[in-house]
């Protein structure tokens, strides 16, 4: 990554309120500016200008810059980028298997821990988990996914492990080298009452190295 972007990620940490309200078509039809601005002060200057909150329209363009750079760091060891970088449902293809890539603190909802990620079994219960309480609005979709899991001593914590880059590649790297030796994790998940059968897993970024 780029070394002013990293730093201007480490900057938006002083900034964003670690609670802020769930995201909804029509902030984010207003905030799609945070595709094309490069800087805190950018991102600052067009939310005032578009009557968007400050720490709505931080959050979702830091979330977006640490996605884009973990899709890349995929992209080093071998994945393949959609060429639609609007694309709902597909961000990387994986040996032809086309994945969507989901960067995100541990859940609050979950903070007892219920699920063992170091097993298999546990993270096959929190993707479940995750499947059923992902958004209902434009961003919900039941095909393949691969969480990275950010999981810190505290909220804070959690938000800054979504760009320790460092551990992330390590862990994805590791991730890749499994996938290509044993292939990809595949289970069965439930919405309405209609099965679905995805591939997916979770990469799992636990505290500071």
């Amino acid at each position: 990554m780029d070394a002013n972007l990293l730093k201007e990620l480490k900057t938006a940490l002083n900034y964003l309120d670690i609670d802020w309200n769930m995201q909804n078509n029509y902030y984010d039809i207003r905030s799609n500016f945070i595709y094309s601005v490069r800087t805190v002060d950018e991102c600052i200057k067009k939310a005032d200008e578009f009557g968007i909150n400050r720490n709505y329209a931080l959050h979702r363009w830091f979330n977006f810059i640490t996605s884009i750079e973990c899709q890349n760091i995929f992209v080093e060891f071998g994945a393949k980028q959609e060429e639609n970088k609007k694309h709902r449902k597909i961000d990387i293809y994986i040996d032809g298997v086309p994945f969507d890539v989901k960067l995100t603190v541990y859940p609050a909802k979950l903070s007892d821990h219920p699920y063992n990620l170091n097993t298999r079994a546990g993270k096959n219960d929190m993707i479940r988990w995750l499947y059923a309480n992902q958004s209902q609005e434009q961003r919900k979709h039941l095909a393949n996914r691969l969480f990275i899991v950010c999981d810190g001593s505290s909220r804070y914590e959690s938000l800054c492990l979504k760009a320790d880059f460092k551990q992330i590649r390590e862990k994805i790297s590791s991730f890749m080298d499994f996938c290509g030796k044993f292939g990809f994790n595949k289970l069965d998940i439930y919405d309405n009452n209609n099965k679905f059968i995805v591939y997916s897993d979770i990469i799992y970024i636990c505290g500071f190295n």
